[in-house]
């Protein structure tokens, strides 16, 4: 991590200054060298000169100080400094701390990914953003592009993708922001809550999970008042490490290779061997160098990817890292699955930039179009496809009750608790929020803090209430956009279809799966 010097000297310039001028005046007072003699014999001739020079020069040894009064004045004077360069000291420690906890998070886990290469004999390749020098683009090549309505197909009236206009990947990936480009407001600082105690039960009843930490209703209240520093809930409450004894645990190596995707991950999962595996396609060879393709699975679906040639060696399945994860959290697939969903950033601490997909869907267009689609060409830091029907939670909440999604009174309670905290049906006085309903199979993220918040809070409902997200989306949103100038981008659900396909109807029920493409 380098520095300018200007940023080095306000860190650490005082503190410099302190002690250069401490270490000349203890050589000035406590040496017995030839230099500081003569420094001292040259002051006292100084001193006798302009104190008794007019009564007679040399003799006004009685008006000048004794070796013993120098020695005791240097030494106060000496003590003086030291408390001045405390003071500065005092005054650069929290910089100080800063600096140093920044260097120390950014070298640790390189330092822990060399380690494991040495141990293993095979070098751990870190995935990191290309280097690019940013092209500002004016006009924008599609700057005049309106999105229109799907083309018109007799054999298919339901749901259907529409044309988007994505820049090609060279000059696509041209448009990727430095960092820092887009400030999170008021949040600087996210943690999250890590204490095995947490972990237990506080009473018979009490919403939520282990893996959550069951939050209370005032700690809950507490996490949408958005501050500068902020610790909030946010799965893998049982340990400091996720993956590592916290529920939903994964292999070290696993986890090493998380730490090496340093850039953009795009993820996927599939639980309860539910859905087939889908390869990305159209993916540019700097996509392939640089970004981390994850596919997370439980033990069950690792069974079925035994048919894959050198799976169990490589841990590869085409583009996709397998991670196999185990000690699942839930009961319910659904709900597991929401785990990498919602908390990418904390199961990949150094990405910048996520993708995620829902394990039945096939991507076919490449990261980096994507990216500068969704994300950077209108600045935003999350991007989610409205649902292609519904705008309010009220209607989805029945459909969800009517297709038998989930226990009827558990939605029932889910969507009182959120009326008596005023969400209200979706209508026109929203806008410019077009829909309270996502369609959340797909989500484009960058790990700011205050993005971040969004997904940890999203999830801690989920944990909380019923694990259909779409009934949680608009409450934990709407909360935020009121606490900070901040927004959530919901883009069309044909947008969606353009670039994620749903695997066949005819593979989806040879596998018993169904075809509902937010199920």
């Amino acid at each position: 991590m380098r520095e300018s010097r200007e940023e080095w000297r306000g860190r650490y310039g005082g503190l410099v200054t302190g002690v250069s001028f401490l270490r000349r005046l203890l050589w000035m007072f406590g040496s017995n060298s030839g230099g500081a003699k003569r420094y001292r014999g040259e002051k006292e001739k100084e001193k006798r000169v302009s104190a008794g020079g007019g009564l007679g020069g040399g003799g006004g040894g009685g008006l000048s100080l004794s070796s013993s009064s120098r020695r005791v004045a240097g030494m106060w004077m000496a003590l003086g400094i030291i408390g001045l360069s405390v003071l500065m000291l005092l005054n650069n420690a929290t910089m100080i701390g800063q600096h140093v906890e920044m260097s120390l998070n950014a070298s640790a886990g390189m330092a822990d990914l060399f380690r494991l290469g040495r141990e293993r004999g095979k070098d751990v390749k870190v995935m990191v953003l290309p280097e690019v020098e940013r092209k500002v683009l004016k006009p924008h090549p599609c700057e005049r592009f309106k999105v229109p309505q799907p083309p018109a197909d007799p054999k298919r009236t339901g749901p259907r993708p529409c044309p988007v206009c994505y820049l090609d990947e060279e000059l696509a990936i041209s448009q990727l922001p430095a960092e820092g480009t887009y400030q999170s407001p008021v949040l600087k600082r996210l943690t999250f809550v890590s204490d095995p105690d947490a972990a237990k039960r506080p009473s018979p009843g009490a919403p939520g999970s282990a893996f959550g930490g069951y939050p209370s209703l005032e700690d809950r209240a507490a996490s949408f008042n958005v501050r500068e520093e902020m610790k909030v809930n946010c799965g893998f409450v049982k340990g400091p490490t996720p993956g590592l004894g916290t529920g939903y645990d994964f292999d070290e190596e696993d986890r090493q290779a998380m730490l090496a995707c340093r850039g953009v991950v795009v993820a996927s999962a599939i639980f309860g061997n539910y859905d087939q595996l889908q390869q990305p396609k159209n993916v540019s060879d700097e996509a392939k160098k640089s970004v981390c393709f994850f596919m997370f699975v439980d033990e069950e679906t690792e069974a079925s990817l035994d048919d894959y040639e050198n799976f169990r060696t490589t841990k590869q399945v085409g583009l996709w890292r397998v991670v196999v994860v185990r000690n699942l959290p839930y009961r319910d697939a659904r709900r597991t699955g929401k785990i990498p969903k919602l908390l990418l950033h904390r199961l990949f601490p150094n990405v910048r930039f996520s993708i995620w997909a829902d394990g039945k869907l096939e991507i076919v267009q490449d990261p980096y179009k994507i990216l500068e689609r969704f994300l950077w060409r209108t600045n935003e830091t999350f991007a989610i496809s409205q649902h292609y029907k519904r705008f309010d939670v009220f209607e989805e909440a029945e459909a969800n009750k009517a297709a038998a999604k989930y226990n009827n009174k558990s939605i029932d309670d889910q969507i009182n608790f959120y009326k008596k905290e005023g969400l209200t049906p979706y209508s026109t006085a929203k806008l410019p929020i077009t829909s309270d309903v996502p369609e959340g199979c797909v989500i484009i993220r960058e790990h700011t803090p205050i993005a971040n918040l969004m997904s940890c809070l999203w999830f801690n409902e989920v944990d909380r209430f019923t694990s259909r997200d779409q009934l949680s989306f608009g409450i934990v949103r709407d909360k935020l956009m009121a606490a900070v100038p901040w927004r959530v981008t919901m883009f069309k659900d044909c947008e969606r279809r353009n670039f994620v396909v749903q695997e066949n109807a005819a593979a989806s029920a040879g596998r018993g799966v169904k075809n509902d493409v937010h199920d």
